[in-house]
Parts: structure tokens; C-alpha cells; sequence
């Protein structure tokens, strides 16, 4: 066992604009898409949203771009992709999506 644990430093988040978070976020959801794409979108507590992708099946680079999106660019990814409750914990504003019952 290492008795001589020392914390090592973290990264912030980048996004491609060059504006830092720090790991403190409003909101965080991992989603994956029909073709193994996940999606990670964070809801910082001013209210931006900052978004990832990547398949990690493909993916060869351990770097992510994280790139700012507006709520609408947000809830076009997302909102198909999240259950109601989910979806309630990202967006403020967020309708679950009417869904049809066949008898």
C-alpha cells in the first residue's frame, strides 16, 4: 500500500475560445448516440453550456475539444437523447417529450 499519497494538480477545462472551468458545475450529462457517440455537455453556474463528443471506438487522441453552445444547440443534442428527469436536471425550461401510447 502507498503510504506516501500525494495529491497531484488537475486540469481545468478548455474550451476552443480559450476560456478555464474548473471542475464546479450547475449540471453534467453523458449521453451515447445510436452509433456509440457520446456526448458530454456541462451547464456551468452562469448558465453556459460547454459540449464534447467523441467515439471511443475511433477516437485515437486522448484530447477532447470542448466548445461553448447555446441552450437551443444544447437541447437540439440532448433532449432526444435524455429521459424526462434527466432532461429537467440540464435545462431550466425543459418539456418531457410527448410520447405516444399504442393500445
Amino acid at each position: 500500500m502507498n503510504t506516501d499519497f500525494q495529491p497531484k494538480e488537475f486540469t481545468t477545462i478548455k474550451t476552443v475560445c480559450g476560456k478555464e472551468l474548473d471542475f464546479t458545475f450547475k449540471a453534467i450529462k453523458l449521453a451515447r448516440d445510436e452509433k456509440h457517440n457520446f456526448h458530454i455537455v456541462y451547464r456551468t453556474f452562469s448558465d453556459e453550456f460547454i459540449y464534447s463528443f467523441c467515439n471511443p471506438f475511433l477516437d485515437t487522441s486522448s484530447e477532447h475539444v470542448y466548445r461553448m453552445i447555446s441552450e437551443a444547440e444544447a437541447k437540439a443534442i440532448f433532449m432526444p437523447l435524455l429521459s424526462p428527469e434527466n432532461a429537467r436536471e440540464l435545462f431550466s425550461t425543459a418539456q418531457a417529450p410527448a410520447m405516444q401510447v399504442q393500445y
